[in-house]
C-alpha cells in the first residue's frame, strides 16, 4: 500500500472500480461509493477513484489486558496483550457497548498515529506476549492488522482479533491467515435478529467462522444473550448444534450476560437462571468448553478436563478497577478483568488422567 494525499490515509485493499465509482469488497454491505463518499463503516472512502483506508495507523484506544478479558480462555492462558482500537464499525448493534468509539468519524477522531513497526515496538516495550485488535470492529482496519501481524510474528508476538465476523472472502482468508487467534461474536442465530438488531445478516458471519477454522486460526466464540430477543432455548440449541457440527466440540463458547446499554437500555438485565439454562443446553449438545462472560466471580470460569473433570485452569474474574476511555465515554464497560490464573497442565495434557485438553500452552510455537 502507498500513502495517498494525507499522511495516515492509505490505499485500501479489497475494492474495485465500477461504473466510475468504487465498490468495497471488504464486508457484505459491499458499499458502492461515488467520489468523496464514505462507507457505512466510516473507515473507508472514495478519494479520486481509489478506496482509501481512513483508519490505517490511527490508534484511538490502547490498554494492556489479560488475554482472558478478550475473552480468550484456551490460547496461552495467563498471557497479556496490548489491546488497540480505532474508530468505525460495519454493524449498528442496538446494544453496542462502545457506540461513542465506533460511531466517531475521521474528522472528529482523536487518535495517535502508529505504524505497524511502532505497534510492535510498543508491545515489546510493554512486555506483553501478544497484540489484540478490539474495542471497535477490527476488520475496518484489516490492512493494518495484517501488516502488523507479519512483523509481530517475527518478534515472537501473537496477534488476535475480537470481531463480529462480518467480512467477505478473500479479505477473511487473508486476515485469518495472518493472525493466530480470533474471538468471533455470533450475535444471534436468526437473520431477523441480525437485520433488526445489528443491520447485518447471519450467514456471512458463519462463513467467516468456518474460514477462520480452515486457516488454522484458534477460534473461540461469544454470544450475548439478550432477554426475549435471542435467548430462547430453541435458538440457543440451534446455535450450539451448529458449533458442534461445523466448528467442533472443542470450540470454546462464551455465553455473555446482557446488561442494558445504548439503544437497548430499556431491556432488563439477563437473568442468571436463563444463563444457566443456556449453559445446560450447550453442554447437553456436546460442547466441551462453555463459559460465562460479562459476569464477575467463579461461575463457569474454570476449565475442566473433559475426560476426568480435573480443574486444569482456575480463573477468577474481577470488576474492572481501571477505566479505559475514549473521549468522555468508557469503553468495554461490561468486560471484567481477570487475576489469579492458575494452570495445571503438562503442555495440553491433564496431569491426572493423561487426557488432552484443547488449550494452546504459553510455550507453544507460533
Amino acid at each position: 500500500m502507498n500513502y495517498h494525499v494525507n499522511v495516515g490515509m492509505m490505499e485500501a485493499r479489497w475494492w474495485h472500480g465500477e461504473n466510475g465509482e468504487v465498490r468495497c469488497d471488504l464486508c457484505p454491505h459491499r458499499c458502492i461509493l461515488p467520489d468523496g463518499d464514505t462507507g457505512r463503516c466510516g473507515a473507508r472512502r472514495n478519494v479520486d477513484g481509489e478506496m482509501i483506508s481512513l483508519t490505517y495507523g490511527k490508534v484511538c484506544v490502547r490498554n494492556v489486558d489479560p488475554i482472558e478479558k478478550k475473552p480468550i480462555f484456551h490460547y496461552r492462558p495467563g498471557s497479556r496483550v496490548l489491546s488497540l482500537g480505532t474508530f468505525g464499525c460495519n454493524l449498528r448493534c442496538l446494544n453496542c457497548q462502545n457506540a461513542a468509539l465506533v460511531n466517531t468519524r475521521v474528522e472528529d477522531a482523536q487518535c495517535t498515529p502508529m505504524s505497524p513497526r511502532e505497534v510492535v515496538e510498543a508491545a515489546l516495550k510493554q512486555g506483553v506476549q501478544g497484540i489484540a485488535w478490539t474495542f471497535n470492529e477490527p476488520t475496518v482496519w484489516a490492512e493494518l492488522i495484517i501488516d502488523t501481524a507479519n512483523i509481530a510474528r517475527e518478534h515472537g508476538l501473537f496477534t488476535m482479533v475480537n470481531t463480529n465476523g462480518y467480512i467477505l472472502s478473500p479479505a477473511s482468508e487473508e486476515l485469518f491467515r495472518s493472525v493466530q487467534v480470533a474471538n468471533i461474536d455470533i450475535k444471534g442465530f436468526t437473520d431477523d435478529f441480525y437485520r433488526e438488531q445489528c443491520g447485518g445478516s447471519l450467514q456471512e458471519v458463519l462463513d467467516a467462522c468456518e474460514e477462520a477454522r480452515r486457516q488454522g486460526t484458534h477460534v473461540e466464540l461469544t454470544c450475548l444473550l439478550i432477554p426475549g430477543l435471542n435467548d430462547s432455548p430453541p435458538e440457543v440449541e440451534r446455535l450450539v448444534r451448529w458449533i458442534v457440527e461445523r466448528m467442533g466440540e472443542d470450540t470454546p463458547l462464551f455465553l455473555y450476560r446482557f446488561r442494558p446499554f445504548h439503544r437497548s437500555a430499556h431491556i432488563p438485565e439477563q437473568s442468571m437462571e436463563r444463563m444457566e439454562e443456556a449453559y445446560g443446553i450447550a453442554i447437553k449438545a456436546g460442547l466441551r468448553y462453555v463459559y460465562f462472560g460479562g459476569t464477575v466471580g467463579e461461575s463457569h470460569q474454570d476449565t475442566l478436563c473433559p475426560s476426568c473433570g480435573h480443574m486444569v485452569v482456575r480463573r477468577r474474574s474481577l470488576q474492572v478497577a481501571d477505566k479505559v476511555c475514549f473521549k468522555d465515554g468508557e469503553v468495554s464497560r461490561f468486560c471484567p478483568t481477570f487475576a489469579d490464573i492458575n494452570v495445571d497442565l503438562d503442555g495440553d495434557i491433564c496431569p491426572r488422567c493423561g487426557g488432552r485438553v484443547a488449550i494452546v500452552p504459553r510455550d507453544a510455537p507460533l
